[in-house]
C-alpha cells in the first residue's frame, strides 16, 4: 500500500496543486462573468447566460472532483478508486460538452463558447492521460497530462479575454 501512496503522493500532489490553481482562476473568472452579466439585453443576455451556465457546470464538476481527490489523498486508497473517480469526472465533462454544443449563441460570443469547449476537451484528454499514468506509472503520460491541462488553461484564458472584450463594447 505504501507504494501506491508514494506513486501518487508526490505527482498526485503536484497535479492537484496545478488543478487547484486552475480552480482558483476559474473562481475568479466566475465572479467576472456573473458581475458583468446584467449590462445588456436580448440575444446578448441569452448568449452570456449560456456561457455562464457552461462555466458554472464546469466549475461545479471541477470542485466536486477536487474535493474527492483531496479526500482520497488524505486517506488510504487504491488505484482503482482514483481511476474510477477520474473516469466519473471525465464522463461528467463529456456530458457538459454535449449540452454546451446544443444552444446557439450570438456570433460575437461563438469564439468564447468555442474556446470554452476546447478547454474542456483538452481537460478531458488531460485526465485520460492522467488515468493512464495512474495505471502504468509512465511519467510520459503524466507529462502529456500536464501539457494538455496547460493547453486547457490557455483556452480558458482566451475565452475569458474574449468575453471581457465583448463586455467592454
Amino acid at each position: 500500500m505504501r507504494q501506491i501512496k508514494n506513486f501518487l503522493g508526490f505527482d498526485g500532489l503536484f497535479f492537484s496543486i496545478i488543478v487547484l490553481t486552475s480552480l482558483s482562476f476559474f473562481n475568479n473568472s466566475n465572479a467576472l462573468f456573473h458581475d458583468q452579466s446584467s449590462q445588456q439585453a436580448g440575444v446578448i443576455d441569452d448568449s452570456k447566460k449560456i456561457i455562464e451556465s457552461l462555466f458554472d457546470k464546469v466549475n461545479i464538476a471541477s470542485n466536486n472532483y477536487q474535493s474527492e481527490i483531496s479526500f482520497l489523498n488524505q486517506s488510504i486508497y487504491d488505484k482503482e478508486t482514483m481511476i474510477n473517480t477520474t473516469q466519473e469526472y471525465i464522463d461528467n465533462l463529456k456530458e457538459i460538452i454535449v449540452s454546451a454544443k446544443k444552444p446557439t449563441v450570438q456570433p460575437d460570443y461563438k469564439p468564447v463558447l468555442d474556446n470554452y469547449i476546447d478547454s474542456i476537451e483538452n481537460e478531458i484528454e488531460s485526465y485520460i492521460h492522467y488515468k493512464e499514468y495512474i495505471v502504468t506509472g509512465n511519467l510520459t503520460e503524466n507529462k502529456i497530462s500536464m501539457d494538455l491541462l496547460s493547453k486547457a488553461f490557455n483556452y480558458e484564458t482566451q475565452a475569458i479575454d474574449l468575453y471581457k472584450q465583448l463586455d467592454l463594447q
